[in-house]
């Protein structure tokens, strides 16, 4: 989800795309994975959507080195435990291959169908076949359905897969979905705010989107698949456990959503098993230059990852207000679920903010490292507000392309709160006329807009985030005004 119309920094911020159905949790099933056949198989798949079947001559199984509930704080694990039934898993085992800029592996799905009738479909999303990621590419091959091979069908652009299933899933019922698949990773790729990319100038790799992703299926509605986008949130997903195996260069660092067990060290390169959960998406950042601080709030780790020359004043300043709003958020909206939540400092494209599943995306060039002294009410703000997605399109989901005001008006007042409790009425006068004020102005002198319309080609992108962010969120205070703050407060 992300901010835009940023006052001082004049970009768009852009605020976590990650859509939540429903917040259950499922136990994880490590699955039987085939063997993928070295990157040599990944270099092949790159060349089209499709390719043909190939499958190692041993099925390996692979077992989960660390609990699969490591991602949930102990206060959770109650609830977790109780809906670990109801939520689909996904296991992957993957390599990232910096020579073939690609990585790719082997998925097992263990869908659960969430609705309350039969389904004989699933759907998938392929984002990396965007047209605006260029040269990215996502390659599926070898999809079976309950170990029969399936033939799948492309829509969208190569943007959509439907798996035909063997018979129709009852209610509650699974089917295990296997397949295998390579990414080939754009260079300095903008598409999108820059969420799929391996920067050429700093070596790092922005991965997210780049797996083979569950779509949401919605009642009375059916499978939701809107066209996507260079501009919006294009994930739009269900929550499931995530079980990730990845191998990559022992030159890099790697931080992803979830918890991460022990380095297996192969010797040019290292092997790390990843569990996330209950979660929307899987999303990694490798470095071969991360500075770290961490500071603890509650039952959850904040770790703040940057580039080793950043100011340190700033930086203890970002992990500081990061603590303190996810200390405010778990009083006022209640506990985040998680044992860690990371911000990585990265250069995405006309974005200062973006939240994922327990790791927040902050842009460097144009947040950390010119403002963190200079306007830190401003810092505070933005990353409050990307602090307060992990509740506002995270944990509580919704289409933000469909009705993207409705997570980005809450955080938006979420963070406004946050800044009149942390730094008084003064800094958030100032935060107020920047986010919700100025851009609602800015709109009614270009003519006005609907706020609820859904994100399309060809729109003013600019003019939908004033209305997303300024009328949105004006909305939502003028409802607070209107029934008070006691009971806004007792309603979020």
């Amino acid at each position: 989800m992300a901010h835009p119309q940023v006052r001082r920094l004049g970009q768009v911020c852009r605020l976590s795309r990650i859509m939540r159905t429903h917040i259950h949790t499922l136990r994880i099933i490590r699955a039987m994975v085939l063997a993928f056949g070295g990157l040599a198989l990944c270099t092949a798949l790159v060349t089209g959507v499709w390719v043909a079947p190939t499958t190692a001559a041993d099925a390996t199984p692979v077992a989960a080195l660390i609990d699969p509930f490591a991602d949930v704080a102990p206060a959770a694990m109650t609830a977790a435990e109780r809906a670990a039934d109801e939520l689909s898993t996904v296991s992957m085992d993957v390599a990232l291959d910096p020579a073939a800029n690609a990585i790719g592996g082997d998925m097992v799905v263990m869908w659960r169908n969430s609705a309350t009738e039969p389904l004989d479909e699933v759907w998938f999303r392929l984002f990396p076949n965007a047209s605006y990621y260029g040269e990215g590419n996502l390659a599926v091959a070898d999809i079976t359905v309950d170990g029969a091979a399936v033939i799948p069908e492309l829509a969208l652009d190569d943007t959509a897969l439907r798996v035909p299933l063997l018979h129709p899933v009852a209610p509650g019922e699974t089917a295990e979905i296997a397949m295998a698949f390579t990414s080939v990773v754009p260079a300095d790729s903008t598409g999108s705010y820059g969420i799929f990319t391996r920067d050429t100038g700093s070596g790092s790799w922005v991965l997210a989107d780049w797996y083979p992703i569950l779509a949401v299926y919605e009642e009375d509605a059916g499978w939701a698949l809107p066209p996507v986008t260079p501009f919006g949130d294009p994930t739009y997903a269900p929550s499931a456990f995530y079980d990730v195996r990845l191998t990559a260069p022992d030159d890099l660092e790697i931080v992803t959503s979830g918890v991460g067990g022990d380095l297996i060290d192969a010797g040019g390169s290292v092997t790390q098993d990843f569990i996330a959960g209950p979660a929307r998406d899987f999303v990694i950042v490798a470095d071969d230059d991360f500075a770290t601080l961490s500071r603890d709030v509650g039952e959850t780790r904040v770790t703040l990852w940057t580039a080793p020359d950043l100011d340190p004043i700033t930086a203890e300043q970002t992990l500081a207000v990061a603590a303190d709003a996810l200390r405010s958020y778990n009083d006022w909206l209640g506990p985040y679920p998680t044992r860690e939540v990371d911000l990585v400092q990265v250069d995405p494209a006309g974005a200062l903010g973006i939240a994922w599943s327990g790791l927040l995306f902050l842009d460097g060039p144009a947040l950390l490292e010119p403002s963190g002294q200079d306007d830190p009410d401003s810092l505070a703000s933005i990353v409050a507000h990307e602090a307060s997605h992990l509740w506002w399109g995270i944990m509580i989901g919704g289409d933000s392309n469909a009705h993207g005001f409705i997570q980005e008006g809450l955080a938006t007042v979420s963070s406004l709160l946050y800044i009149e409790a942390s730094r008084g009425p003064e800094a958030a006068a100032g935060e107020l006329e920047a986010w919700t004020i100025g851009p609602a102005r800015r709109l009614l002198n270009a003519g006005d807009a609907i706020v609820d319309v859904p994100a399309a080609e060809g729109q003013n992108e600019s003019l939908r985030s004033a209305a997303i962010y300024g009328k949105g969120s004006l909305g939502f205070l003028a409802i607070r005004q209107q029934i008070g703050a006691e009971d806004f407060a007792a309603a979020l």
